[in-house]
């Protein structure tokens, strides 16, 4: 079980205006004025009001890995897609094992996911679907990976179109 977040975005934030919310060009440098800091903060306050999508609420160090794995997720496909364009089957094997099922992903997703109701659940489904990409190209079916990759692809859209990150300071032990 993972503790619950102390402070969330939402409340962050406007705490950040009233204490200093660094500038963009010096991120070490913070602002000197509380209307400065306000103004500065401000977008991201309006960014937060106006994305619908549910909040997934991260530690900065776990938003961080999620979002490397999601970069080495999108790489993977990168790969897939090279593979089938070049008719290299076995590239497409090799690269659909970087993104499918195991333990670790399991364990990284559940994670990951403790703090946002079906995250898990939507998480591990590409995992999953990612799994018939290595079927399909180890079965030599090119069409197959093409419909499997396509599937794949529709569980990224619908995570990304469903929740956001949240940044959240996490309890000191």
């Amino acid at each position: 079980m993972h503790a619950k977040p102390l402070i969330s975005a939402t409340v962050l934030l406007p705490l950040l205006a009233f204490g200093g919310c660094p500038s963009a060009s010096d991120p070490a440098a913070p602002p000197t004025d509380a209307s400065v800091a306000s103004q500065e903060c401000a977008p991201m306050v309006e960014l937060e009001q106006l994305d619908p999508r549910t909040p997934l609420p991260l530690s900065p160090m776990m938003a961080w890995h999620q979002k490397q794995n999601m970069m080495e997720h999108l790489v993977a496909i990168q790969r897939i897609t090279d593979g089938l364009a070049r008719g290299d089957l076995d590239e497409i094997a090799s690269a659909s094992a970087r993104i499918g099922a195991s333990p670790e992903m399991d364990q990284t997703c559940s994670h990951m996911g403790a703090g946002a109701e079906g995250f898990t659940a939507l998480a591990l489904d590409f995992h999953r679907r990612a799994d018939a990409i290595g079927v399909a190209a180890r079965a030599q079916d090119s069409v197959e990976v093409l419909r499997a990759t396509a599937h794949t692809l529709q569980a990224c859209t619908t995570c990304h179109a469903t929740y956001r990150q949240d940044i959240v300071a996490m309890p000191m032990h």
